[in-house]
Parts: structure tokens; C-alpha cells; sequence
């Protein structure tokens, strides 16, 4: 199922099938699908569901779902957005009625959604649910950790991703786990004896040729109609591809122009395969999905890697993570690149302007403590670290410039002008720009108010750069208020020695 609501996030909840029974459950999935949509269509509830169903849990979770319909979802889903069906699995996706209308988040309702139907699992299926990724973010993928396992052989891949579904089920930090492969799609698997092959001049590459033309096709030649070309494909009819004799019986034939059949030199059985082969930079790979609960992503990371690293693997086998880890590792990069950058240039344009290093070093040390409101705000609210944080950050960097430039460039204009101490300029200069400093930080932070406290639609992905704008405009208030000046009176002040000889020579004393 999945449920979702304007212009964010929205939740799915899955079910796969764990037997992987095959054939004949079609017809059950799709009356299930139909019974679900319908009750979420026309039913008192108006609930926002979404199912994800494979074969054999057909009618299950057409239960599980009027279950769920009658008494958990009333009058939140606004109808069905999208209906999937397929023979392994299912999903419906739905549309939450807006943020205005209804008293509980998305984020409640899908975790309230969730102990619900973690009591009543279907035999023979997995339901989950799901928080849909947010639309109109390039490789935002719905779960928060997706665990890679390359290599080459698909049934050494089925068992790590095994064994890691394993490992991360045994860790709290994590629900919704499961593999994406599914080894569920029937096929005849021909097994060439390679010594009978050789004794009669026959090579694999020559009977996967063989097999390929018949089973397939291959385009003989073209008929021609007026400017129109359509390729005649030569193939063996489909009615005759009925069991495991009928494909033994196809015949291949030799160089020298001999004919012999499949069964000479091959055995035919029935088997299972997967129902696709996922590759990356030509590698293949099988995915295990999970969903972070409890805890920051960062920390249950770090749980993740420790539990991926006592799995024994293979050589040329290896592990790499995704999802929203991956997300997060690239944005902290992002963040760290962009703010060396902003340093860089305004230490260059401050050095120029100041013609000199020392109060453009001033004014860019302090910039760190500013940043730490964002820290602290964050913390203190429980919001964890976004992708948009970086605007806030670039904000508040902005702001502790902006105003120990201002400062610190008064300061300096009363020190020369009226001859006074360091530490007077820099009083004045302060008490000047306390109200100017004020009224902007209040005038800011009350225009983020709104997506601070996620008031309207959308407001789940700006949030964490409102929280960290306000919390490091408040700290960088302070910075400018207190910290610089403290700071340009400690870098201005002269030796005591120096001091002491030009009050000497200003005011000599008299002999008595």
C-alpha cells in the first residue's frame, strides 16, 4: 500500500510473495486490486492506501486491506493514483487529502499504518509500508538504505543478499527489509554434456545459436509493400513448445550437414530464474532494501557497515550502499565543498578591501561559532540533517560576514576619526549596529517561521533550512554583538610597554 499527500512524500506498503509459488494466481490479484480500489474509491473511509501484492496472497490482502479500510484510514486519501499489477507483486498508490484538512502527518499516519498491519500479515507474503520518495528529486529512492551486492553469479549474489537480509533484520535500526531478486520466473534449463558435444563437433555456443533461432526466431528475409519493409522471422510455433520432450525433440544440425537432437547431447529440466538481471557498469547486482526507524540515518549507517563487514564473501564480490545513505554522503560532501569555497572568495574580497589579513581572518573565525546555532537547533527540535540545510548554512555564512564587515569597518572609520581607543570605536560601532542587527535577525527569523514549523503543503523538505537559518541567525546575533568586538579589541590592543613610553611622553612628570 502506499498513501501520499500533495507535493510530499508519500507512504507505500508492499507485499511480496515469500513462497514464490508460480502460475495460477492471476485472476485472485486482480480481484483483490479491484476490491481494494474500489473500497478505496467508494467506501466511507476515503482512506489513502496503496498495495503491493504478489501471487498466492491474492485474497490475504484483499482482506487485509478491507481491514485496514474499516478501521484505521478514515476520511485522510483523497482516491487511487496508480494501480500496478504484475505476477510476482502489486502496488496501489494513493493520493492523501491535503495537509489543511486532515489533523495527523504523513509520517504518523504511515507509522500507526504500520503497527497495524505488522499483526496481520498475510500466510505466504510480506506487506510493508512505505513512505514514497518526494516527487521531482533526481535519485531520491523510496527506501532509506539500499545495499548493493555485486558479482557475477546470480546464485552467490541471492545468497549474500541472504545472509545481509539476515544481518539487518538483527539490527533494531532497521524495518521493511527485503531483497529485490526473485528467482520466482519458470524456465526450462538445458545442461550441454560437453564431452558428448565435443565427440560429435558440436560446441555450447553452437547449440545456444540453435536454440535461439528456433525458439525465438531469425529474420529470414523482408517483404516489400509500396515504401514498407516487414521481416519474415522463421520460428518454431509456440503450439508446439509445449513440455520438456517437445524442446529435447528440436533438432541441431551439424557442420558437415548431420541433424541430431537436443536430448543427444543435452539434458532438459524445470527450474526457476530470476525474473530480472539488474546491472551496473556491466556488473550484476542484487539490491536488499530497508527503512531506517528509531534513530538518524548516519547512526544506523554505521551499524550497517559493521554488520556488512562480518559476512564473508567471495573474491570479486563487494558491497556498496545507496538510497538515501548514498544521498546523504554526497550532500555532506556537497555542504563541505561549497562552504570552503564561500570562505575562500570572502577571505579574498575582505583582504582586499581591509588591505590586510587580520580582521579578515577575524571576521571568518567567527564563523564556525555561528554555524554552531545550527547544530544546536537542530538537535534540540530532533530534525534531522535535510539536502536544503545548505541554504541555511550559506545564509547564516552570509550574515556573519555581511555584519562584521559593517562592524568592523565603523570601528575602524572611529578609531581614525576621533582618535579613540580600539575598544571605544569598537563600543560605539557595536551599540550603533544593535538595533539595525536586531531588527534584521527578528524580521528573518519571523519569515521562517512558517516552513519552520511546516505549516503548509511541501513543508517536510524546507523545514531542516528554516530550523538551521533560524538557529545560526540567533547565534550569529550574538557573534556580532559580543564575540567580534571582544575579539577586534584583543587584536588591537597594544603592548603594555608601548603603552607605557607614550604616556610618558605625553605627560611627563614634574620634579617637585
Amino acid at each position: 500500500m502506499s498513501v501520499s499527500c500533495p507535493n510530499c512524500g508519500s507512504p507505500r506498503v508492499m507485499t511480496r510473495d515469500l513462497g514464490r509459488k508460480i502460475g495460477g494466481t492471476t485472476g485472485s490479484v486482480a480481484g483483490s486490486a479491484a476490491g481494494v480500489a474500489g473500497a478505496l474509491h467508494g467506501g466511507r473511509t476515503g482512506a489513502s492506501l496503496g498495495l503491493a501484492f504478489a501471487g498466492p496472497v491474492g485474497g490475504g490482502v484483499g482482506g487485509l486491506a478491507g481491514a485496514i479500510l474499516g478501521g484505521l484510514t478514515g476520511g485522510v486519501a483523497g482516491g487511487v493514483e496508480r494501480l500496478v499489477l504484475t505476477l510476482s507483486q502489486g502496488q496501489v498508490d494513493i493520493q492523501l487529502i491535503p495537509k489543511a484538512a486532515r489533523e495527523i502527518s504523513t509520517k504518523a499516519y504511515v507509522a500507526r499504518l504500520r503497527r497495524a498491519i505488522a499483526k496481520q500479515q498475510p500466510p505466504g507474503g510480506k506487506v510493508m509500508v512505505k513512505q514514497m520518495p518526494i516527487k521531482g528529486i533526481h535519485g531520491l529512492r523510496a527506501s532509506d538504505v539500499i545495499v548493493q551486492v555485486r558479482g557475477q553469479d546470480m546464485d552467490t549474489l541471492a545468497e549474500l543478499a541472504s545472509k545481509t537480509q539476515k544481518q539487518i533484520r538483527n539490527l533494531d535500526a532497521f524495518e521493511n527489509v527485503f531483497v529485490s531478486v526473485d528467482l520466482s520466473k519458470p524456465e526450462y534449463q538445458v545442461r550441454v554434456d560437453r564431452v558428448k558435444a565435443a565427440a560429435l563437433g558440436v560446441s555450447v555456443a553452437d547449440v545456444a545459436t540453435s536454440l535461439h533461432t528456433l525458439i525465438t526466431g531469425a529474420v529470414a528475409t523482408r517483404y516489400r509493400q509500396g515504401s514498407e519493409y516487414y521481416a519474415i522471422r522463421l520460428i518454431v510455433p509456440e503450439a508446439r513448445l509445449t513440455s520438456r520432450q517437445t524442446i529435447e525433440d528440436l533438432p541441431l544440425t551439424l557442420a558437415a550437414g548431420k541433424v541430431l537432437r537436443l536430448r543427444d547431447i543435452a539434458t532438459v529440466t524445470l527450474g526457476a530464474g530470476p525474473v530480472e538481471i539488474i546491472r551496473e557498469n556491466q556488473i550484476r547486482q542484487v539490491t536488499v532494501e530497508a527503512d531506517s526507524v528509531g534513530q538518524d540515518l548516519a547512526g544506523a549507517v554505521r551499524e550497517l557497515r559493521q554488520a556488512l563487514n562480518r559476512i564473508e564473501r567471495p573474491a570479486g564480490y563487494q558491497f556498496a550502499l545507496s538510497g538515501s545513505a548514498e544521498m546523504m554522503a554526497e550532500m555532506t560532501e556537497t555542504v563541505l565543498a561549497v562552504l570552503a569555497f564561500a570562505l575562500f572568495f570572502s577571505f579574498i574580497v575582505l583582504t582586499v578591501q581591509f588591505n590586510s589579513l587580520k580582521l579578515p581572518g577575524l571576521i571568518l573565525g567567527t564563523v564556525p561559532v555561528s554555524l554552531a546555532g545550527v547544530v544546536y537547533l537542530l538537535a534540540l527540535t530532533q530534525i534531522p540533517l535535510g539536502a536544503t540545510v545548505i541554504i541555511g548554512v550559506l545564509v547564516v555564512v552570509a550574515a556573519t560576514v555581511n555584519d562584521g564587515v559593517l562592524l568592523l569597518t565603523y570601528a575602524n572609520e572611529l578609531a581614525q576619526r576621533q582618535a579613540c581607543s580600539p575598544q571605544q570605536a569598537v563600543l560605539d560601532a557595536a551599540r550603533l549596529r544593535l538595533r539595525p542587527r536586531v531588527m534584521t535577525t527578528v524580521t528573518t527569523t519571523i519569515g521562517f517561521l512558517p516552513l519552520a514549523l511546516n505549516l503548509g503543503e511541501g513543508g517536510d523538505m524546507l523545514q531542516p533550512m528554516a530550523v538551521a537559518a533560524i538557529g545560526g541567525l540567533g547565534m550569529e546575533m550574538l557573534v556580532a554583538l559580543f564575540l567580534m568586538p571582544g575579539l577586534y579589541v584583543i587584536a588591537n590592543r597594544q603592548p603594555a610597554r608601548a603603552s607605557s613610553a607614550h604616556d610618558r611622553r605625553h605627560h611627563p612628570v614634574q620634579a617637585g
